[in-house]
């Protein structure tokens, strides 16, 4: 896939982002016995991501605003066409203890002259693995230069189902997804499992709506990917297009 400017300067972001990560990752791994130090450390390399991402991005597109999935946001204008969302580190928890679920992501909106936002460029680093999943609207969705299509797997065949809140997967939830049979995961990091539902791993991601504002943007990859998202006012579903609700 050739990339457009937006999309270079993204991940080029990232990448500059997280050059020393792997390293830190390793360092953590020892860690592990002084959890303390493991969360201190792990806190720290967050900052740093944050930091550079900041600083990336500022230099290169000034008027873009920046929105962080932590909450802060970097408003350079109120009319501004075009925000990041940005995921500094999503899989916090998953870091800090030497397990290698966890992404930097960021995702460009424009912003309509109505008020609407839609998302046009997104790329999620699987850092430990060297995992980058990217796509641009119209363009599909790719893993390293790999085009990346939703799995084929229907409702018989065992169906592999991220979740992030056990609780709302109610007994109507399944009934209307006509689930029988099925295999839960929880990664800790959202938009891990959206990469991987992109790529066929997951059949099935299932989200809380909560703070999904800072989700939302990367809905595209399932998207570009042949997926689709449903949505209501307590939970989201992406799927495959062989999985109807």
């Amino acid at each position: 896939m050739r990339y457009s400017a937006n999309l270079n300067i993204i991940i080029k972001s990232i990448e500059k982002a997280t050059t020393r990560l792997s390293r830190d990752f390793s360092e953590l791994e020892i860690l592990q016995t002084n959890p303390h130090s493991a969360a201190k450390f792990a806190n720290a390399c967050y900052s740093k991501i944050k930091e550079i991402i900041i600083e990336d991005l500022t230099k290169l597109r000034p008027d873009y605003n920046i929105i962080f999935a932590d909450g802060e946001k970097i408003i350079r204008s109120a009319n501004a066409e075009y925000s990041f969302t940005v995921f500094a580190l999503d899989g916090m928890s998953s870091l800090s203890r030497g397990i290698p679920d966890f992404t930097v992501a960021i995702a460009l909106e424009h912003i309509g002259q109505d008020g609407t936002k839609e998302s046009i460029s997104v790329a999620i680093n699987k850092v430990i693995g060297s995992e980058l999943y990217y796509c641009e609207k119209g363009f599909g969705a790719f893993l390293n230069n790999r085009r990346l299509r939703v799995s084929k797997r229907g409702i018989s065949d065992v169906p592999l189902i991220s979740i992030d809140d056990y609780s709302y997967f109610t007994k109507e939830v399944k009934d209307a997804l006509k689930l029988k049979t099925f295999s839960l995961r929880n990664y800790g990091c959202r938009t891990l499992e959206l990469a991987y539902l992109a790529s066929s791993r997951f059949d099935l991601a299932f989200f809380k709506n909560w703070n999904y504002e800072y989700l939302k943007p990367y809905m595209l990859l399932v998207k570009e990917a042949g997926g689709k998202v449903v949505e209501n006012e307590k939970f989201i579903l992406a799927s495959n297009d062989l999985i109807n609700f």
